[in-house]
């Protein structure tokens, strides 16, 4: 009886013992601690084990924002690359790189001012063409066909240049510059008289459209394929809103649109 006596206490110690380690504390009673799970959380999970493990093992979720996509560059295809590449070059694009798209010759052309912004141009081979003699096939013309779907032009904010009284390219020659995007359109088109003997074509006189609360200036001209492309020159902004003018709406009011 004195040998149960002795060891009666030591075993009910060793339970007691075990029992702190398998049950969370509560606050205060505990007051020494352990590398276990009683120390870092005071709830007990009852998610199975092999669903608590399968958890453990999956990659923790990052709090960073996704990664960022941009617009790479936009294609458009030319009866002859050259030609598009002086066009463009009036506009401040410079060849990145020259590459061959099958049996096209192509190249990336970049906004120098703006880096990531970038033309391909794709040449249409002549046998592709099959132009008739005398003939020079040419892009639709989008401002009478305004019922076409997809894309319609590439547009271009020229807001400092108009502000800078000249045009991006290097050869300005800064005759016509007032502050216009009118003025803006004519000095570009002595420049490529200067520089190419070529006149621009232009598509639309520069008119004044409000867009949100922004008051902008725009104008389009063909580039050397006949496709559109728009100048826009930010004039002011308002400081009040602006209904869209959405609805009610009679479908009017599309630039080149047929007017009824």
């Amino acid at each position: 009886m004195a040998s149960v006596a002795v060891v009666w206490p030591w075993c009910m110690g060793v339970l007691a013992f075990l029992w702190l380690l398998v049950l969370p504390p509560s606050d205060g009673f505990l007051f020494f601690a352990l590398p276990s799970r009683a120390t870092t959380s005071k709830w007990r999970d009852p998610r199975p084990l092999s669903t608590r493990v399968w958890l453990s093992q999956q990659p923790e979720e990052s709090s960073s924002l996704p990664p960022v996509m941009n617009i790479h560059h936009t294609a458009l295809k030319t009866r002859n690359i050259t030609n598009a590449i002086q066009f463009y070059s009036l506009l401040g694009f410079s060849v990145q790189h020259k590459f061959r798209a099958g049996p096209a010759r192509a190249a990336w052309l970049q906004l120098a001012s703006s880096p990531s912004s970038r033309l391909e141009v794709i040449e249409v081979p002549g046998y592709m063409l099959q132009e008739e003699p005398g003939m020079r096939k040419r892009a639709l013309d989008l401002m009478k066909r305004p019922e076409l779907l997809g894309f319609n032009h590439l547009a271009l904010d020229v807001t400092d240049q108009v502000k800078c009284g000249n045009s991006t390219s290097n050869t300005t020659t800064g005759t016509f510059a007032d502050g216009t995007l009118l003025g803006y359109m004519k000095d570009l088109n002595a420049t490529s008289w200067q520089r190419f003997n070529r006149t621009l074509r232009v598509a639309l006189q520069p008119k004044q459209q409000l867009i949100g609360n922004e008051v902008y200036e725009l104008g389009f001209i063909y580039d050397a394929d006949g496709c559109l492309v728009e100048f826009l020159h930010k004039q002011s902004q308002l400081s009040q809103d602006i209904d869209s003018g959405w609805d009610p709406w009679d479908g009017s009011g599309f630039v080149g649109g047929i007017s009824s």
